[in-house]
């Protein structure tokens, strides 16, 4: 048997994440794998964090944001190996543990993502981290 749901009409119904800033919905899967949709208004990001285990994969279904990754070096040092890229629609990619990352709505219009992650990290493995700044 299957369940069958439209990511967009769940989106309309969930409120903001808090924490996140984000409007974010559970689509399918399990604890191990699980479907996602997120959505970012105009001008809103994704405070920088990092997760210890599992990989996320992303696929841009709409708008343009950037992206900030570094490797995770300590809390006292948000990270190092910095790099900024920018993501426009119909991009996908990958990211590892430990990986910190911090996406950001870019474009006039809202930003909605796919992703694929474990459910832990919409919760319990999910850790936030300042960006260094002064590079």
């Amino acid at each position: 048997m299957i369940e069958i749901v439209n990511g967009f009409e769940i989106l309309r119904k969930v409120s903001k994440d808090v924490l996140m800033m984000q409007k974010v919905a559970h689509l399918t899967g399990n604890d191990t794998m699980s479907l996602f949709i997120i959505e970012l208004s105009k001008n809103q990001a994704l405070p920088a964090h990092y997760h210890q285990a599992g990989i996320e994969m992303y696929y841009i279904l709409s708008g343009e944001a950037s992206i900030e990754t570094s490797l995770f070096k300590g809390k006292t040092n948000g990270g190092e190996n910095t790099t900024i890229r920018t993501l426009k629609s119909g991009d996908a990619f990958t990211i590892h543990p430990l990986v910190i990352h911090h996406l950001a709505n870019t474009d006039t219009e809202i930003l909605k993502i796919l992703a694929i992650a474990p459910k832990s990290h919409n919760n319990e493995d999910r850790y936030f981290v300042e960006l260094n700044k002064t590079k």
